[in-house]
């Protein structure tokens, strides 16, 4: 694996392609499941500090965006042995560390897993040997989230055709992983790492309403995907929109965070959902579709 240096916590996201434009839609979320993937590597490092992500604007005609992580620096530092002390912003690496597990397991199973020695050693279906931070790697296999931002994103910017590679920069514009577009279909697909009885999946999720309940704990209905669902409304600031006066109607739109609960099913050897919540709404969009989409904080 490269070593990488790094003495500034910005970064950037750079979609290639020809054409000088991208729709809207495939950007904010390529954005949303970076800052999830972002914060839950943060949380595994340290749950107490408080991080910012900003999102500085990209300069005309380009779609190279920069991204700066803000206030986590001392707090990494302190996980960093003084000889490596020059890696500040190991959060970042670890980032791209995710990225590069979820290219070299190319959507299959991992054929080997070796955590002896000073690094984890992964070996793919094609018998290739790849080698990260015993930290990074955990965070890889044991949350769930992390491995659902990481499809999505692939899913996300497969959908948008003017794209044709995926790129990660540091502030010098040195390329620190990039993926080329063939592969975005692939990387799709989520690599099956352990299988426990239960998990939790935290998904971008476009829910139409169909019965929404204005009291807490009580669960309202939504299509998703096509099917109907029930979920609880778990976002705090929801009541706070309510009590404010906002109106929400029979097939307004919700661009959610959802998070589904999932149970193993031995004989069908597939995980089945059990049940579903709403822990964020990210924007309210009116089914009338000449009305302006209003964005919660």
């Amino acid at each position: 694996m490269k070593t990488l240096f790094m003495a500034a916590s910005d970064f950037k996201i750079k979609f290639d392609g020809q054409q000088h434009q991208i729709d809207a839609n495939v950007l904010i979320n390529s954005l949303i499941h970076t800052t999830t993937l972002i914060h839950e590597i943060n949380r595994s490092l340290d749950p107490s500090v408080k991080i910012e992500v900003k999102v500085r604007a990209p300069e005309k005609s380009s779609f190279l965006i920069q991204i700066q992580v803000i206030d986590v620096l001392s707090a990494i530092k302190q996980l960093l042995t003084p000889a490596n002390i020059e890696t500040t912003s190991y959060i970042i690496i670890s980032l791209v560390g995710l990225f590069e597990i979820k290219r070299h397991l190319f959507g299959s199973k991992p054929k080997e897993i070796d955590k002896t020695g000073d690094k984890t050693k992964i070996v793919n279906k094609k018998g290739d040997a790849f080698y990260i931070d015993h930290a990074v790697f955990n965070i890889y296999e044991k949350n769930s989230t992390v491995q659902d931002a990481l499809t999505s994103n692939f899913d996300n910017i497969n959908n948008e055709p003017s794209i044709t590679a995926f790129e990660i920069l540091d502030e010098q514009n040195k390329e620190l992983f990039k993926v080329e577009r063939e592969d975005f279909e692939t990387l799709s697909v989520k690599d099956e790492i352990s299988r426990e009885g239960e998990r939790l999946r935290t998904e971008i999720a476009t829910l139409n309403i169909v019965r929404l309940s204005f009291e807490k704990g009580l669960t309202c209905d939504f299509y998703y995907k096509g099917h109907k669902i029930k979920a609880k409304i778990e976002d705090p600031n929801f009541q706070k929109r309510i009590d404010d006066g906002e109106s929400f109607s029979k097939g307004d739109v919700l661009e959610s965070e959802l998070v589904i609960k999932q149970t193993w099913d031995e004989s069908v050897q597939t995980y089945v959902n059990k049940g579903y919540s709403v822990i964020r709404i990210i924007s309210h969009g009116r089914r009338d579709p000449n009305s302006q989409t209003k964005m919660f904080e």
